[in-house]
Parts: C-alpha cells; structure tokens; sequence
C-alpha cells in the first residue's frame, strides 16, 4: 500500500497567506482607530460662547486649592460689571459646574479606547506542540464610531449648559447687586425720614415752650421720630443683609461687609425690542434650549450604538509551534449569536430616553416662553411705575409737603397734616426706588430669558 504525502504549497505561496491573514485581522483596529475622540468644547470654547452672549469672561483655569484670582480695586467702590465678573471667577458653586466639561471629556476619552487584546497559550505536553492565541473583540468596527459620536454631542451639550448656567450666574448677580442698591437706596430714605420728623418735633416743642401748643400735642411728633429711627434700624440691617450674602456668593468672606462701597448703578436706558422679537431670539439662541436639542441627538446616536451591540465578534491570531517546522499562523473568530440576549433591555431603556427628553425639550419650550413673557411684562410695569412716581408724585409731593411745613410753622396748618404729607412723600420716594429696582431686575432677567444681550 503507498501513502501519498501530503500536499506542500510552496513557501512563496504560504507566505503572503499568512501575511493576509494577519492584516484581516489587524483591519478592524485600523478602521476604529479612525474615529477621532477630540473635542473643540472645551474651557476656552465656553468662555467665548458666554463673552458672546453676555459681554463676560470665565477667566482663567484654576483648581480648588489654588490661590483664588486678584480682586479689582475696591477702594473706588464696587461696580456691577466687576460684581459679575467676581461671580463668574470666584463662584465655588459655578466652579464646581465647569467641571463637568472636564468629567465629558473624560468620557469621551474613555469611549474612544480599544479593549486590550487577550493573549493565551497552551504548553508543550507529551507530543502535542505549543500554541499561542491573540484575541481581541472586532465588534468595535462598528461599535466605536457610534460610541464615540454620542460622546461627542454629550461633551457639546455640557458646554451649552455651562454657557446657559453663566449667564445665570451673571443674572443672580445683577439682581443681588439691585438688590444692595435698593437696600441702600432705602437706607438713605430712612435716614432722610428721621431729619425730617426730627425737625418737625423740634418745631412742636419750640412751640409749646412758648404756650402755642400744649404737651399733649407734642406726643405724636416725639413718637413718629422714635418710629423713624427703629425705620433706620431695619433698613441698616436689610442692607448689611444684602451684603453678607453677595459677599459670600463671590467669594470674598474676608472682606469687611460695611467697608466695601458699591457704585451707584446708573439710571436704566436699554431699549427693549417687542416682545414678538424677544421669543424669536430665546427660540434661536438660548443656550439651554440647544443643549437639549443637542441631548436628543446624542441620545439618538446611543440608540443606534446599542442596536449595534446585539452582535458580538471576536478575531484571533493562532499560532501553533511545531518542532520539525517553523511557527504557523491561523486566523480564527468567534460569533456571539443572537439569540437570547439581543439587548432589548438597553436599547428599550434608551428609546424610553429619547422619548423622555423630547417632552422635556417641549416642557423648556413653554419655560423658556413664559419666562420672556413673565420678564418683558415685569420690565413695562415698572417703567411705567418710574415714570409715574419720578415724573408725577414726587414733585407734587415734594411741593406739597413744603408748603405745609411752612404754614405749620406759621401757625396755619395742624401737625396731622404734615405727618400725612410727610409719610406720603417718604412712601412716594421708596415706591420710586422700589421702581427702579424692579426695572434694572426685569432687565436681567429678560437678558437671561432670550439667552444673552439684546
């Protein structure tokens, strides 16, 4: 009987085939690799988006224990602009915040990395030769773009939240900053409110130590000071109030709250487009509204990522080590079939997502829409309330209660009359101040509301 030997294909011929074999497997790293895990959203993205937006600047980088960055000059007094841009530099809450663009990044590095290929072997025993097996999951060929994809829109709709969140750290801050104006503005009113009951009670006793008017007559002015000063009293701790509490949401703790002066903010000028204008430009440009828009597209990608996850395979190198021969090279995969498992449990959950943030993008729709509506109505109130108090009451009042000051003192008019005018007047001057303030507050909050500037 003749045993034929076995065929023998050339070494030209064995060759290139392992060779081939080695780069169809080594192909669906190459394609993967492909897929770039970079982001233009970054700090500096951010700040110039919000410099846009707002006309501030986040400044520069720092972690929590480095030193927090250079006041301005506070001995000329505090301005609104450099209150804002305290917040946004010295801000621990904002701080903590923008470090969820890093913690994006972080994932978005994490979604580009290969899985480490597996090495195994088996030894030498007896006669059966030693084998070697390089294996890694080729499922990413497909996996890691739509992985990474999703990544990326996160790391974008993290930016445009952090853009949305400054300009509402800088809106907290213009209204505090109102809000210690307002406190000082009352200050000054309740200040004025003893000069004037003082002087009017020091006409009173004049009088009665002349016999023109009898003690009983007295008791009323004496008591309308005392109730001016606790007046002072409660305005004094209102404003110190105030100022505690912008202190500590800028950072400046150490700093003596009574000792900082604050720049009178000037009288409001902007010019407010129509109402029509400003829910075209929220709609167009408020950052929260593209941060969801851009959710929902990431959330898209995602579903698409774990569709393509019902599949699973696996490549491997074999290599078998013979002792008559040289090593040789196999290519080798294994399946995963879909059977049970096709993921429906993720790919149900995601869908639940996206359908979860498209009602939560229609329920900012109608916020964002109320809150333009909500703060143009606020800011026509009160301009016609500054125009009412500042161009009608004030002077009337004003010219009123000197007229009757005079005839008080000349004997003609009683004191029941002054006291009325003059609480009139005072009421008069902090509904106009309250006025004001509404007026700079509704600014800000319309600024906030359509997204930056108008």
């Amino acid at each position: 009987m003749t045993v034929t030997p076995p065929k023998q294909f050339p070494i030209s011929v064995v060759a290139p085939l392992r060779w081939l074999g080695i780069w169809v497997l080594a192909l669906p790293l190459l394609l993967a690799g492909c897929v770039s895990t970079k982001s233009t959203y970054n700090r500096d993205q951010v700040s110039q988006r919000l410099k846009a937006r707002s006309g501030y600047e986040l400044g520069a980088a720092r972690t929590a224990s480095a030193p927090a960055p250079a006041l301005p000059n506070l001995q000329d007094g505090l301005s609104e602009d450099e209150t804002v841009t305290l917040a946004l530099t010295r801000n621990p809450a904002f701080q903590a915040d923008l470090s969820t663009l890093a913690l994006a990044q972080a994932d978005l590095q994490d979604a580009g990395l290969l899985a480490n290929p597996v090495l195994s072997g088996v030894t030498a025993f007896g006669t059966s030769p030693v084998s070697l097996a390089l294996s890694f999951a080729s499922d990413l060929l497909w996996q890691r773009p739509g992985r990474v994809g999703a990544a990326q829109l996160e790391t974008q709709r993290v930016a445009e939240s952090l853009v949305s969140r400054g300009l509402l750290v800088s809106r907290d801050a213009q209204v505090s900053y109102t809000d210690i104006t307002l406190a000082e503005e009352r200050l000054r009113i309740a200040r004025e409110g003893i000069v004037m009951r003082a002087e009017v009670a020091r006409i009173v006793r004049a009088r009665y130590r002349v016999g023109e008017a009898s003690e009983l007559e007295t008791v009323a002015p004496s008591a309308d000071s005392l109730r001016a000063v606790d007046d002072f009293y409660r305005a004094r701790r209102d404003a110190q109030v105030a100022r505690l509490r912008l202190l500590a949401t800028l950072g400046l703790d150490s700093v003596n709250a009574d000792s900082l002066r604050f720049t009178a903010a000037p009288a409001s000028a902007t010019t407010v487009p129509p109402l029509r204008t400003l829910l075209d430009s929220a709609y167009a440009a408020r950052p929260d509204l593209w941060a969801a828009r851009t959710g929902i597209e990431g959330i898209g990608k995602r579903l698409k990522w774990e569709r393509s996850r019902v599949f699973s395979f696996v490549l491997s190198l074999n290599a078998r080590l013979n002792d008559p021969k040289p090593v040789s090279l196999a290519p080798g995969a294994a399946i995963g079939l879909p059977i049970f498992n096709r993921n429906q449990g993720r790919i149900s959950r995601v869908k639940a997502e996206l359908e979860q943030a498209s009602w939560q993008y229609l329920a900012l729709r109608q916020t964002v829409n109320l809150d333009v509506r909500e703060a143009y109505a606020q800011f026509e109130q009160a301009t016609q309330s500054v125009a009412l108090w500042e161009n009608s009451y004030l002077p009337t009042l004003t010219d009123a209660l000197r007229r009757s000051t005079n005839a008080f003192i000349n004997g003609d008019f009683p004191y029941v009359q002054v006291a009325e005018t003059t609480r009139q007047l005072l009421d008069a001057q902090q509904r106009a101040a309250d006025a004001r303030a509404d007026q700079r507050r509704a600014v800000a909050r319309l600024r906030y509301a359509v997204g930056g500037r108008f």
